[in-house]
Formats: C-alpha cells, sequence, structure tokens
C-alpha cells in the first residue's frame, strides 16, 4: 500500500486526475442524494436559461446557457446542475495544475492544486452552481495561457487568442472578471519580458478577438443602462471602511482549511528536519513568484482600494475566484521547505477532506437546520408543489402554463421542473423581463404564487392578487413543528 501510495506521489498529474475525480464524484452525489429542492441560484439560472439572453438586471447569462443546454442533453433538472458546478470546479483544479506545472514544475503544482480543498469557496457552497462558481474556471485558465503567451516568443499566436477568448468567456461568467483582467494587464506593463511581447502582433490579435467576443454583452450593458452595475451598486451600499474588514475577515476565514494543511505538512511554523532523502528543490524563480502574487493578490487588492474610495462593501462570495492560485501561491513562498514528505501529507489531507466533508453537508441537510421551524431551501418538496400547481392551472383553465411569477423563490420552484417550461416574470415586472410583454400575459395568463406565512408579493403583482380570489394549497416538508408548507396562489386566466 505505501509502495503504491509513493508511486502515486510521483505521478503529479495523475494525482491531479484523482482529486478531480474524487471532487466531481462526491460533490455531485452529496446534493443529488439528499436535496428535494434546487439552490436558490439555480433555481433563477434555470428560469432564466429559457430565454437565451445575453444578461440579466443581475448577471451575464452564462450559467443560465450551461444548465438550459444540461436540461435539454438529459431531460432532467437537478442532478446535472450539481454535475455541472462540479465539471466546472474540476476544471479550475485541472488549470491550476498546469500554471503550477509551468511556474515550479509538477510536483509544486500539484501540491499547490491539492492545497484549494482547505478553501471553503471550493467545497461547500459549490452544490449551488451560480456565477461566483461559473467564473472559477476562467480566473484559473487566463493566468495560465497568458504565462504560456508571453512566454512563446515565436508561435505564440495560438495563445494570445486563447488569452482574448478566455478573458470574453470570463466576463460572461461574471462582470469582475475585469478586476483580474485589469492585474494582469498591469502585469504584462511591469514585466519586462511581458511588456516586451507588446511589439509583436500577438497580444494586439489577443485584444482584437476579445473585444470581438466582449461586444454583444458590452452592447447589451450600454443598451439596458448598465443594470448588472445598478444591482451590484445597491448589494455593495453599507458601511464602507468596516465592511471592507468585515470581507477580509470573512475571506480570510475561508482559508483556514489551506492554513491548517500547510501547518500540518510542516511548511508553516519553525523550520522541522525533513526525513526525505531528496535534496530539496531549487526555489521558485522570482518572476514566477512576482506572476504569482500578481494574479493572486492583485483584483483583490484593486477590488478594496475601489470599495474604500466609494465607501462600499464587498460581500465574501465575491472573493470566491480571487484564491484560485492561493494554493499555488503558499507552495512557492515556501518552496525552501518542500519535500517529498510535505506533498504526501497534503495528499493525505485532500483526500480526507474531499471525503469527509461531502458526508457532513449531507447529514447537514438530512438533519436540518430549521429555521422558525422551517427547513432548510433544499429540503422543500420542489416537485410536489410543481407538479400540484400546474396540475391546479391545467385544471382551471385547459392549458399549458406559459408564465409564473410571484414570490421569486416560489415561482422558481414551480417553474424549473414543469414539463410546460414555463417563463418567469421577475419582482421589477417587463422593465427585468424582457421576455415577458402585456401581450403575453393577456393571451396566455400568468399564475402568481407566495408563501402564505410570508405573503411577500412583489407590489407590482398587488393588484392583480387583490382583484382575483386567491386560493391555497398545503404540502407536507420535513418539520419537527410549524405545521405544513401552505402556498397561496393567483389564476390569472388566459384570454
Amino acid at each position: 500500500m505505501i509502495r503504491r501510495v509513493d508511486h502515486l506521489l510521483r505521478d503529479p498529474a495523475r494525482l491531479v486526475a484523482l482529486l478531480v475525480a474524487a471532487q466531481i464524484t462526491a460533490w455531485t452525489l452529496a446534493p443529488a442524494l439528499t436535496h428535494h429542492a434546487l439552490p436558490l441560484d439555480v433555481v433563477e439560472s434555470y428560469m432564466w436559461g429559457r430565454e437565451w439572453v445575453i444578461a440579466t438586471y443581475k448577471h451575464p447569462a452564462l450559467p443560465s446557457w450551461v444548465l438550459e443546454a444540461s436540461r435539454r442533453l438529459t431531460g432532467a433538472v437537478g442532478w446535472p446542475a450539481y454535475l455541472v458546478s462540479q465539471l466546472f470546479i474540476g476544471a479550475t483544479f485541472v488549470f491550476v495544475f498546469l500554471l503550477g506545472r509551468d511556474l515550479m514544475g509538477p510536483r509544486r503544482g500539484a501540491a499547490g492544486t491539492l492545497l484549494l480543498t482547505g478553501i471553503a469557496f471550493y467545497a461547500w457552497p459549490t452544490p449551488e452552481f451560480n456565477h461566483n462558481v461559473a467564473e472559477t474556471p476562467f480566473w484559473a485558465a487566463l493566468p495560465w495561457v497568458l504565462w504560456r503567451a508571453v512566454e512563446r516568443e515565436r508561435g505564440g499566436i495560438g495563445w494570445w487568442l486563447l488569452v482574448g477568448a478566455i478573458g470574453a468567456a470570463g466576463l460572461y461568467a461574471k462582470l469582475p472578471t475585469a478586476l483580474l483582467l485589469l492585474a494582469l494587464a498591469l502585469w504584462i506593463l511591469w514585466d519586462v519580458r511581458a511588456r516586451a511581447s507588446l511589439a509583436g502582433p500577438g497580444p494586439w490579435i489577443g485584444l482584437a478577438v476579445f473585444a470581438a467576443l466582449a461586444a454583444p454583452l458590452g452592447l447589451w450593458l450600454v443598451g439596458n443602462d448598465f443594470a448588472p452595475l445598478h444591482y451590484a451598486a445597491e448589494r455593495s451600499m453599507g458601511r464602507g471602511g468596516p465592511g471592507v474588514f468585515v470581507f477580509v475577515a470573512s475571506v480570510a476565514l475561508n482559508l483556514v482549511g489551506l492554513f491548517a494543511i500547510l501547518a500540518l505538512a510542516g511548511l508553516l511554523g519553525p523550520r522541522r528536519y525533513s526525513a526525505s532523502p531528496e535534496p530539496p528543490p531549487p526555489r521558485v524563480a522570482p518572476r514566477a513568484l512576482a506572476f504569482l502574487v500578481a494574479v493572486t493578490a492583485g483584483p483583490l487588492v484593486i477590488a478594496v482600494i475601489a470599495a474604500l474610495a466609494s465607501g462600499s462593501i464587498l460581500r465574501s462570495a465575491w472573493g470566491s475566484s480571487m484564491f484560485n492560485l492561493a494554493g499555488l501561491l503558499a507552495i512557492a513562498l515556501a518552496s525552501a521547505r518542500f519535500d517529498a514528505t510535505a506533498l504526501r501529507r497534503i495528499a493525505v489531507c485532500a483526500a480526507g477532506l474531499v471525503t469527509l466533508v461531502p458526508l457532513g453537508y449531507a447529514l447537514v441537510v438530512i438533519a436540518g437546520p430549521l429555521r422558525d421551524g422551517a427547513p432548510m431551501r433544499v429540503s422543500w418538496p420542489q416537485r410536489d408543489i410543481s407538479q400540484r400547481l400546474v396540475e391546479v392551472w391545467t385544471r382551471s383553465t385547459g392549458r399549458p402554463l406559459r408564465i409564473v411569477s410571484g414570490e421569486p423563490w416560489i415561482a422558481g420552484l414551480v417553474g424549473a421542473g414543469a414539463k410546460d417550461v414555463p417563463s418567469i416574470l421577475n419582482v421589477g415586472g417587463p422593465a427585468v423581463s424582457p421576455w415577458i410583454t402585456p401581450e403575453r400575459v393577456e393571451k396566455e395568463g400568468m399564475l402568481i404564487v407566495w408563501e402564505a406565512r410570508g405573503r411577500r408579493i412583489p407590489q407590482p403583482l398587488q393588484q392583480l392578487v387583490d382583484a382575483a380570489p386567491a386560493k391555497e394549497e398545503r404540502f407536507r416538508w420535513p418539520s419537527r413543528k410549524g405545521g405544513d408548507l401552505v402556498i397561496g396562489y393567483v389564476i390569472v386566466p388566459p384570454k
């Protein structure tokens, strides 16, 4: 057994491949076997994906496209979303390893990749496929292809093409990719070799590709008054400086596992005698280390400075993609102490985390917790809610359900898995749901739904609700108190 482990450690690519396979398997099964409802962001993306828009009032629409494609390929909603999310995380690990291998060798690249299992961003939140998860592989791939483009003086145009394409694709995943693009642009201007590459055609061809691919998104933003930026500004309204410090503290908590693994591997704290017979590897080249610092700390520093200057706050989840390369940076800083023993310990820790944390996640979902007598959102009886309310609509109107609205969470539960694939009218009305027109509502009708306990009916719909007879449907849910789940609804009949 020990010989097999040692043989595996001598094959870093295989080690990373096993990590990716374990990540995808464990974190797909954990939610697929325990969730009864989709997470909020997944519901929202499913509902938007069927409209095939470039962006919504919140974000660009790449995650929605991916989920809609998965629905059409598999004919299902639910488990494909969990699989897609882990494929994105797995791709992130692969690109991190590829960059680490180029910068400091395969063994240290593998160690930096394995360390990502200690960062909470790449574990517990990942069953909810959203824009934070969707942008992670682009934030890992872009530094790798840029490094390769700069390092290849001849024949590097293909890599510059990839720089432009991946940079644009990252913006479609989430607009804060612009922070990484800015940090990389500053590095190009700072690094002598990268700056010299500007004399050739590669960077400018890559820039042209980027501009061409990003143009539709740019035109949409201009035509829609930069709605996602207004949405982000509203969410970041807060206490300015103190809010930024809370963000930094929250990010530090998400990195606790990484530092714990480093300590267990002997890469933190007082230097200890290494039992490894192998000579220590050479230190990481200063230029490679500077690149890792630039792409890891650069976007974070830019975001913090912007928040302090504007008096806004930052939310911890927004920092998730900024730490793709944190493991590589940690290994690079401790390169003089890195040896086979450290790699073995890191691998053992990663194996334990990728096994035990998904198990813990599943147990938490199964056992609770309850809030105000209600189970977690992923424990709601989504299938029963959707099927029964669609049946109520069909029985009342004799028509397929084409539009659903009301409390966003409940409307999404009804619509995401409904066989008629209805559109959703969002809280802001037609202004943020351009696929819904007054003519459509008049012709196709609309089902308005809400949770009776909270009765959070969007104001634009309140008049319709007051003008029609409201009814209720009751559902059983895994709650120890609080009674049944009661969903109120109003049918606006088609004409």
